[in-house]
Parts: C-alpha cells; sequence; structure tokens
C-alpha cells in the first residue's frame, strides 16, 4: 500500500478529473455529481481525521486553515447540491467549487505536505494509509442525497 501521501494525492487528481468533466461534458452531470459528491465528502472527512488530527500538534495554523478550507468546500459543494443542472447559477458555482478546491490541493500538495514529510515518519505515513482509507470507506456507505 502507498502512503497517505500518495493516496491523498491520488484522490486530489480523480477529483480534479471529475471537476474537469462535469465541466465539459453535460450528458454526465447528473451521475458525475453523485460521484463528486460521494468521493469528495469522503475524501475531507479521512484527511481531517487521520492526516489532520496527527499533524494538528506540529502545525497548528496550517491544519486549522485546511479544516477551514474543507468547511467552505463543503459548503460550495452543498449549494451546487441545490441547484438544478441546467441552471446557470449551477455552472458558476462549480466554477467557484474547482477554484476553492484547486488552490486547496495546491497548499496542501506544495505546503502541508513537504511538512508532513519531515514531521512524520516513513512509518507513520504507511500507517496513517490504513485508516484513511478505512475511513473514506466508512464515508462511502453513507447515502448520497
Amino acid at each position: 500500500m502507498a502512503h497517505i501521501l500518495d493516496l491523498i494525492r491520488a484522490d486530489h487528481d480523480f477529483i480534479r478529473n471529475i471537476l474537469e468533466e462535469l465541466a465539459g461534458n453535460p450528458d454526465t452531470r447528473d451521475i458525475r455529481r453523485l460521484t463528486l459528491h460521494r468521493e469528495l465528502l469522503g475524501h475531507l472527512h479521512a484527511e481531517e481525521v487521520t492526516l489532520y488530527a496527527r499533524l494538528r500538534g506540529a502545525m497548528p495554523e496550517e491544519i486549522g486553515q485546511s479544516i477551514r478550507e474543507h468547511g467552505e468546500i463543503r459548503d460550495l459543494l452543498a449549494r451546487l447540491d441545490v441547484i438544478p443542472l441546467g441552471d446557470v447559477a449551477w455552472m458558476l458555482t462549480l466554477t467557484e467549487l474547482r477554484d476553492r478546491i484547486g488552490a486547496h490541493f495546491a497548499a496542501e500538495e506544495d505546503g502541508i505536505f513537504p511538512r508532513a514529510e519531515h514531521h512524520l515518519s516513513r512509518s507513520e505515513l504507511f500507517e496513517l494509509s490504513e485508516g484513511f482509507e478505512s475511513e473514506k470507506q466508512k464515508m462511502a456507505e453513507f447515502p448520497v442525497v
């Protein structure tokens, strides 16, 4: 199994791809919206209870900022869920969500991850992987509405 930072990077790429498809392919928006909802919420939750929980003491400001960004992303996703797919406001909200997620992922990959590698041993990074995957799986069991 890969270590947690590799798993998170793979999630980031997958979520970016879903967002691109949502923006560019109206024919699959209904099902891709559900996929985004499931994958993104699972990712955010798993990250918070594994990596962020472990780094909170070493990087309180950065982790606090990332948790606030997760809240903003959740709010945008909830807003997207109540707007009809064909509405112009849906695309505007999707664009805002993509921008917010892109900035958040970049901040993690360029700022938090290098510091995580400094604060955590390789064995800790691998240990966190199992919890990350388990938490994502738990979240996937909840129905998407």
